[in-house]
């Protein structure tokens, strides 16, 4: 999936080391257990066969999608060169149907008008690399300057209820209403976009997934 393509061009038409051990009896953080899971969200939502590690999303897209494939690949390679070990990649729909749609064209993501969740998270060898993802545009594309570039309104920071390093643009054009934010904690940055569901909603997902960091 163009998460970076997919989601700047919908703005545009407006205006993306080893784990770190948590407390006693508390698993070790990774991408695959921070990431959105099926319970943070609202009922009637499924989980897209896409979705797991990254490697397994590219072999699943590898065929159906040669070109999300390929720009995909591509930039995970980049990432990694930034200090990224591994990632997760997270589709949840209002359906079936829907996900099978986007085993084939993630491209459009930028205009679903149904409920849609999206999920990037990256896992760093160290905070500091993290860090480094999140305040440049070397992980998929996005960074706060590439949110703020849009012109759109954004909150930044401890505003966000997701720590310093954080950014949420919203935007309401029906018949869709977008809620994008990039966040970074500890070894952590995530990429989340979700489609069509309420604010509070939205607000209540990010917070979920950010309190699974440790």
């Amino acid at each position: 999936m163009r998460v970076s393509l997919t989601a700047l061009a919908l703005l545009l038409m407006v205006g993306a080391c080893g784990p770190v051990g948590g407390g006693s009896g508390t698993p070790a953080a990774t991408a695959s257990n921070v990431a959105v899971k099926l319970s943070d969200l609202p009922s009637g939502m499924h989980r897209c066969d896409l979705s797991g590690d990254i490697d397994s999303y590219l072999k699943k897209i590898q065929t159906s999608d040669p070109t999300t494939y390929s720009s995909t690949k591509t930039h995970w390679e980049a990432a990694q060169k930034g200090g990224a070990t591994a990632a997760d990649v997270e589709l949840y729909t209002d359906s079936t149907a829907h996900c099978a749609n986007l085993a084939t064209n993630a491209s459009q993501i930028g205009s679903a008008t149904y409920k849609l969740a999206v999920d990037f998270v990256f896992q760093f060898k160290d905070e500091a690399s993290a860090v480094a993802g999140y305040n440049s545009d070397s992980i998929f594309g996005f960074s706060v300057a590439t949110l703020k570039a849009t012109q759109l309104p954004v909150t930044e920071g401890t505003a966000t209820g997701l720590g310093k390093n954080s950014i949420v643009l919203t935007l309401d054009i029906p018949p869709q209403t977008v809620y994008l934010t990039v966040w970074q904690n500890k070894q952590f940055m995530s990429i989340l976009g979700i489609f069509n569901i309420d604010v509070a909603t939205d607000k209540k997902i990010a917070l979920a997934e950010n309190g699974r960091i440790h």
